[in-house]
């Protein structure tokens, strides 16, 4: 899994903020998307599972 630097964030920010410039909820919504995308493209299935299951059991409610 692959860790993003800062300025790889703030680049996909403002890919996302141009793409969206006037819905902050789809901006939230597609910079997280991509940046789950990029950590786990090299991943195998049960990989990113493992991954994703490790971030719901962090983040709930």
């Amino acid at each position: 899994m692959g860790k993003l630097t800062k300025a790889e964030k703030s680049k996909i920010w403002a890919e996302v903020c141009e793409e969206f410039p006037d819905d902050e909820v789809m901006q939230e919504i597609h910079f997280v998307r991509q940046v789950h995308y990029l950590q786990t493209k090299d991943l195998s299935v049960e990989e990113r599972l493992r991954y994703f299951r490790g971030l719901s059991e962090k983040t709930s409610v």
